[in-house]
């Protein structure tokens, strides 16, 4: 095919999620010619919903929660401790959240809204081209001249463009590709994953705001560790939507091999436990799902760039798997700096790695990377100290538990008693240790 014959455009997006779409949103708004390229029948649809962070959004569209599919605003954040029968919990919020702008934290339906988001960057000029997959790249030249400089449509024909954008999320087939073709550098250490299960589940909107305590569009995300995940690296959650909520779990995949139960166990163990099986209580299973989460972090994230590409969100391992669970911003925030990249890219007229370098040079200067370094060490972390996520958690609650029971006994008995109940059969010394680890946690 000559040169005059093929389809050529600026950039081409691999991926319609937030950190492809972000990306795309900045270009078309330069005035690029812009495709993306989404494998799923529409954007979004092959997630279903969780909690949206919306800090970089919110500065490329001021005020897009007015007009976005927004389910509701967290007001409430709950971090709950499971035991056998025993259960305590901190929950925490403030007025200010229920307000403008929300504490940039919303619950959304993924399906829903990825739709609206690349309804936006349509109207933005974007092309976007759904149900269509992108079999690998297609490049030109040998050694250190090698480039990428289009992409090979599955059963259709093939796109050029002067920059690659691959946001093709955690099972990045696409983007391992690239890292062999242009030696690309792997991650100092080798990417993992969390497999994340969720369920929705149907309920009236008045038995979800009396349970949890809500008015209005406010909503809660409830973190809960502890004895439903023996042997597991990974904790559940719960969060509330208009009608429904989304319940599940994220566990290390290692974890959940080991472990000898089937996701679909565990997720029942959960919402078996008295403390949750009264907040589902009557509810309608609506969905299932599952998917891959990155969680290498910091150490894991791989060189970002090569001639004529560069690698965002998921497929880059941008995932804060701390106590903050932060995706969605640290997507975005990546795909609005390749795309401002790519635009002074063009105005140069180099799209060479030396140029593109500008973007993972930004990308250290922001939250994204300064958050990963601060939580570098949480994977081993994690690794090391599997107490905290079930025999931890279940002897603090039975230390309050026991700390507060009311009996004839004096107060210094009972207390004494309840410490001697927490620390039995606990290795003094790997306790220490392990505190002294999980403040890394914070």
């Amino acid at each position: 095919m000559s040169d005059d014959e093929r389809v050529q455009v600026d950039v081409i997006v691999v991926g319609g999620g937030p950190a492809g779409l972000s990306a795309a949103y900045v270009l078309a708004r330069e005035g690029l010619d812009v495709i993306v390229i989404e494998r799923g029948e529409t954007a979004g649809s092959k997630n279903v919903s969780g909690l949206l962070y919306g800090t970089v959004l919110n500065e490329m569209m001021p005020g897009f929660y007015e007009r976005a599919p927004i389910e509701r605003s967290i007001a409430k954040r709950s971090i709950g401790f499971l035991g056998d029968g025993v259960q305590a919990s901190i929950c925490f919020g403030t007025d200010e959240w229920s307000d403008p702008p929300y504490n940039n934290t919303f619950m959304v339906y993924r399906s829903q809204f990825d739709k609206w988001f690349a309804g936006e960057v349509e109207e933005a000029d974007a092309a976007l081209l759904e149900g269509m997959v992108v079999d690998g790249l297609i490049y030109e030249g040998e050694d250190e001249q090698r480039k990428a400089v289009g992409v090979n449509i599955r059963d259709d024909e093939d796109f050029y463009a002067d920059v690659i954008i691959l946001a093709d999320g955690a099972n990045a087939l696409v983007t391992s590709e690239v890292f062999e073709q242009l030696n690309m550098r792997r991650g100092k250490e080798p990417q993992s994953y969390a497999l994340g299960v969720k369920e929705i589940i149907g309920l009236p909107r008045e038995k979800i705001e009396d349970r949890f305590g809500l008015e209005n569009n406010e909503g809660m995300a409830m973190d809960l560790i502890g004895s439903p995940f023996e042997g597991l690296v990974g904790a559940g959650f719960i969060y509330t939507a208009k009608e429904s909520l989304a319940i599940g779990f994220a566990a290390k995949v290692e974890s959940i091999a080991k472990c000898g139960r089937t996701p679909n166990e565990i997720i029942d163990g959960f919402k078996q436990h008295p403390q949750v099986r009264r907040l589902i209580q009557g509810g309608e299973l609506l969905e299932y799902s599952a998917h891959l989460i990155p969680e290498g972090g910091y150490r894991a994230v791989p060189e970002l760039i090569g001639n004529g590409v560069m690698v965002v969100g998921d497929a880059a391992g941008l995932v804060n798997m701390s106590l903050y669970h932060e995706g969605s911003n640290l997507a975005m925030a990546s795909g609005k700096l390749a795309g401002e990249v790519a635009a002074e890219a063009k105005q140069k007229g180099d799209f060479s790695k030396r140029t593109l370098a500008a973007y993972p040079e930004k990308l250290e200067g922001t939250f994204v990377m300064q958050d990963l370094k601060k939580y570098q060490g949480v994977p081993e972390i994690l690794d090391h100290i599997p107490g905290v996520f079930a025999e931890y958690p279940a002897r603090a609650c039975r230390l309050l538990v026991d700390y507060f029971r009311v009996s004839e006994r004096s107060k210094a008995v009972i207390q004494k008693e309840a410490l001697k109940n927490f620390l039995r059969g606990l290795p003094k010394i790997q306790f220490g240790r392990d505190l002294l680890r999980a403040r890394k946690l914070m």
